[in-house]
């Protein structure tokens, strides 16, 4: 259980998970927008990339949370995701 602040959470998740025999990516979105689906958003980005907006839609998150279940591009990986 996590009680520290929430990167903490998510690099001791990602820990966790890493020593697991199990299937898994943890997607590191930007801040949240209420915009519609463009389709158009790079992820897998070093955290230096200043090319990044920082925010994208939920629908562009839910997009790409469902093609990672059909690829395995980021499998055991924590790709960020941003405009």
């Amino acid at each position: 259980m996590c009680v520290s602040t929430a990167s903490q959470c998510d690099h001791s998740a990602a820990n966790i998970l890493s020593r697991l025999s199990i299937f898994w990516t943890i997607i590191r979105p930007s801040a949240f927008t209420d915009g519609e689906l463009a389709g158009q958003y790079q992820h897998g980005f070093a955290a230096t990339d200043k090319t990044t907006q920082l925010k994208i839609s939920r629908a562009d998150v839910a997009d790409f949370m469902l093609k990672q279940f059909f690829e395995n591009t980021y499998l055991h990986q924590s790709p960020g995701i941003s405009y």
